[in-house]
């Protein structure tokens, strides 16, 4: 054989290894191995994996295993990753507009009217934009219920946050806390747990009910606050170029695998919650308390404060913020 001929074999049979492997994903997450988001991602992979006859095979990899958090992005650039199920607002810093998207605050009464937004409101398009531009195809969102704030003093309005010494992660969030008073203090989660026992600490910014307890916030945390202030997106994306080397058909029932596993965490992240709240009360005395209407409006007007800030630091965030607004608009909430 000539060595032009041997160029040419080798070229073709990297072409067709290339071809084979097109649908070998590593994604991170953004929870540990043991968490339930992790694990419905293992169960969602295998089972994507069977129906598309082995085409789309996904490493699923908790969080932490590659890189940080805040890094995925870059590592699926450089090759390191190929896509993530992460939160946009862990690239706030990168991205005003991933800021924006990832967190809607007090806009919306709960998660489930927030993601209508995704179907009816123009979101998904919107966000499916704003990621090509990282190179990257955002798959489907993922459901993530209301956050609440672990607190060892009573809060029962925005006005009681005045004052209060609190963890918070930074980003939207943080702004809005910041506008009502709170003295903010950014933490590890971790760092957090002890400093709560140490008295460095009022309160905290951090998940929802059941993994707030797991984490052990609630032994010194007597008082649960459900105040609306963040509602955080999580979402699944992948490579652009991955996600373009996938079949139609094999692109269709991975859009349709997320989709039906955001609505399973639907159901079994509320069930987790009911359940870690039950234990709160009865084994560790802990007072669950929402703001009411009022309070709940006022953390509304706030949030707009908040979006015309960041809205302002780029097109794309404002683009992100019209929408929103628009949205709302049609189902009553402005």
């Amino acid at each position: 054989m000539t060595l032009k001929l041997k160029l040419l074999a080798a070229a073709g049979a990297a072409v067709f290894a290339s071809a084979a492997g097109a649908g070998d994903l590593k994604m991170q997450t953004f929870l540990g191995a043991n968490a339930s988001t992790t694990k419905a991602f293992e169960a969602m992979a295998a089972k994507l994996k069977e129906d598309t006859g082995g085409e789309v095979a996904i490493t699923v990899l908790p969080g932490g295993a590659v890189v940080g958090a805040g890094e995925t992005i870059d590592a699926i650039q450089n090759g390191l990753l190929d896509g993530q199920y992460t939160a946009p607002s862990y690239f706030a810093g990168k991205d005003a507009a991933l800021g924006v998207l990832g967190d809607t605050l007090a806009a919306y009464p709960d998660s489930a009217t927030r993601d209508r937004w995704f179907t009816e409101g123009g979101g998904l398009e919107l966000a499916r934009a704003l990621y090509a531009k990282y190179d990257l195809h955002l798959v489907c969102p993922v459901y993530w219920p209301s956050e609440q704030i672990p607190s060892k003093v009573e809060i029962g309005s925005v006005a009681d946050l005045d004052g209060i010494k609190m963890r918070a992660p930074g980003g939207l969030a943080s702004d809005l806390l910041s506008r009502a008073g709170a003295a903010l203090v950014t933490m590890g989660v971790g760092e957090s747990v002890t400093a709560m026992e140490t008295g460095v600490l009022d309160a905290t910014d951090l998940a929802n009910v059941a993994l707030n307890v797991a984490l052990g916030m609630h032994n010194q945390a007597k008082y649960s606050v459900l105040a609306r202030h963040s509602m955080a997106v999580t979402e699944m994306s992948v490579s652009l170029d991955k996600w373009n080397a996938l079949s139609t058909e094999s692109q269709q029932k991975f859009e349709a695998a997320c989709n039906a596993m955001s609505s399973d965490l639907q159901t079994t992240l509320s069930d987790e919650d009911a359940a870690a709240e039950a234990k709160a009360k009865d084994e560790l005395g802990v007072t669950f308390i929402a703001f009411g209407d009022e309070d709940a409006s006022k953390f509304r007007a706030m949030t707009n404060e908040v979006w015309a800030d960041w809205g302002a630091k780029s097109a794309d965030a404002q683009a992100v913020v019209d929408s929103h607004k628009a949205f709302m608009a049609t189902i009553g909430l402005n």
